[in-house]
């Protein structure tokens, strides 16, 4: 079992996105994340959330962004219920039979992500 974590200040992620928009989501989001952060009540907590996680997952993996491993090679996305989760984007980005929990917390000036990877 493997654990990562990563925390990111609100206003950085604020000042970046002001900057440059929707292109500074694009290069580290998917369509279907973006979209998802949109229709958030506070965007840029859920950029910032989902930044932390994506970071979180490569410690967790041990491997960074590096070979099979990039930005977009995997989504957080959530469920029915609201609840992260973890979608391979690309084939082989991960060990086979791993799987991925993530959790995401954000206050007024950060947010944190956690993951665990099992493998089986």
């Amino acid at each position: 079992m493997e654990v990562g974590i990563d925390i990111v200040d609100l206003d950085r992620i604020e000042k970046v996105y002001n900057r440059y928009g929707v292109k500074f989501l694009q290069r580290f989001l998917s369509e279907e994340e973006i979209a998802v952060c949109m229709h958030k009540p506070q965007v840029i907590a859920s950029v910032a959330g989902r930044f932390a996680a994506k970071e979180a997952v490569v410690k967790a993996l041990g491997t960074g962004f590096s070979g099979e491993v990039h930005w977009k090679s995997f989504e957080i996305l959530n469920d029915e219920r609201g609840r992260p989760f973890v979608r391979p984007a690309a084939a082989g980005c991960f060990p086979s039979g791993c799987s991925i929990k993530i959790s995401i917390a954000h206050d007024r000036h950060s947010a944190v992500a956690t993951a665990l990877i099992d493998r089986v």
